[in-house]
């Protein structure tokens, strides 16, 4: 399968009357969906931690949570459909004689979890990295079922606290990726690897820094990252600093998210420099505060779903334990949706680069609205239309879907030359455009 996104235009050779746009995804209307309200929250929770879906299992959540004076606990929670969420109770941490949902106490921050269906042990299906007590530095550790957490050696397996939520994933080659902070060199997104989970990369790299395109309060808390086919995704944490602050912590501004992405997993872009992906709230919201996206999305068959953590309080000193409204938010979006080309009441084109197309199934990820049309025409190299699969040939493709087939009528009474680099061309009236694909051998 070969896919064409567009959140730059690296694949696009020309482009006329496209408008880019930003897609930002919807927030649940129920939202929050769960509130920080047992006793043992004090009333606060960050998604310094992970929601996933694994086969055969509900929803699961992990969620910090912080003790007076400043001790943070590994949370849990858990869900049937990813909407209604319960507390499971365990004897790993009593509050007041109770049981809790709480399964680590030794101050784990930064918590990030995945779900490693690759290997083959069931007790390492469940890997965790957190910066934890004593050292404070970055530690492994794996579980059969989330819950019960076994260290993966004594010793931390990175030398720095990471002092922020982390992204964590393993890219399709079978590395482990970490994306932290890395002590010293304030807020800033550095990536480590290893390829068992239990030695990593001498020397983290930096991967993202604010740069001149970036006021002066704008800052890089920490990124979430999933693999996304041949990209990785990130969640950039933007953290905005009061322009009053002039504390060298930066202690008081607020969060929200920015659409990241990498094809290398070292050379990171934002999709749209300066505006949220996931937005905080306004003045009267529950998340007008902070907005704090978990470690990576959860990726379903018809959407990807965005958890997120929002407060009523913004970042300050101490923050963490004064009265606040903290809980757990949704926002979705359709696969693939991330950045639109938008055509109006002219008719919009573009051309691909060249490509090894591994057939002429041809499906759009796309959104039409009354009267409007989008079709696709199979080109040479050069930019010579292919008999029979010209745009004249192309049946108009209408309605809203993730994957439109595209029709000509000389499909299957001529053969493309499929195995030689082609080219795409597109056109569009009153329609958005997302995302090109061309099936393996029509399928």
């Amino acid at each position: 399968m070969l896919k064409f996104l567009f959140l730059d235009y690296r694949n696009v050779e020309t482009l006329s009357g496209f408008t880019r746009r930003l897609e930002q995804p919807t927030k649940h209307p129920d939202n929050p969906l769960f509130v920080a309200d047992a006793p043992w929250e004090y009333g606060n929770m960050q998604l310094y931690g992970s929601v996933l879906k694994a086969p055969g299992r509900p929803f699961q959540m992990w969620y910090s949570c912080i003790h007076p004076p400043f001790d943070l606990r590994l949370a849990y929670a858990e869900s049937k459909d990813g909407l209604h969420w319960r507390r499971p109770l365990f004897d790993f941490f009593r509050h007041q004689g109770e049981r809790t949902n709480i399964l680590l106490a030794n101050n784990p921050h930064g918590p990030a979890v995945i779900y490693d269906a690759a290997d083959p042990r069931e007790d390492w299906r469940y890997k965790l990295v957190a910066g934890t007590d004593p050292s404070g530095c970055i530690s492994a550790f794996h579980s059969a079922d989330g819950i019960h957490w076994q260290p993966v050696k004594r010793h931390p397996i990175l030398t720095t606290d990471p002092d922020c939520p982390m992204g964590f994933l393993r890219a399709p080659d079978g590395r482990y990726v970490i994306y932290h902070r890395v002590s010293g060199y304030g807020r800033r997104v550095f990536r480590s690897e290893s390829w068992d989970f239990v030695h990593w990369s001498g020397e983290p790299r930096m991967v993202l820094e604010p740069d001149a395109g970036d006021p002066p309060q704008v800052q890089f808390y920490g990124m979430g990252a999933t693999a996304y086919g041949d990209l990785e995704l990130g969640t950039l944490w933007i953290y905005h600093t009061d322009a009053d602050d002039t504390d060298r912590h930066k202690a008081k501004g607020y969060q929200d998210a920015e659409l990241t992405y990498a094809r290398s997993g070292y050379a990171w872009h934002r999709a749209a420099q300066g505006t949220p992906f996931i937005p905080h709230g306004g003045p009267e919201d529950w998340d007008c505060g902070n907005l704090q996206c978990a470690s990576a999305p959860v990726l379903l068959e018809d959407e990807i779903r965005y958890y997120y953590m929002g407060t009523t309080m913004r970042h300050q000193r101490h923050w963490e334990l004064e009265p606040q409204r903290a809980g757990l938010g949704l926002a979705t979006i359709k696969p693939d949706r991330f950045v639109g080309l938008h055509a109006g009441e002219a008719p919009a084109s573009l051309l691909t680069t060249s490509a090894l197309l591994p057939s002429a199934d041809i499906r759009v990820n796309a959104a039409t609205t009354p009267g409007g049309w989008v079709r696709v025409e199979l080109l040479d190299i050069d930019a010579q239309p292919i008999p029979g699969y010209t745009l004249d040939d192309c049946a108009p493709i209408t309605g809203d879907g993730t994957a439109l087939p595209v029709r000509w009528r000389g499909a299957g009474q001529v053969t493309p030359p499929i195995g030689q680099p082609l080219r795409l061309r597109v056109q569009a009236q009153r329609a958005r455009l997302y995302a090109l694909t061309a099936l393996a051998h029509g399928g």
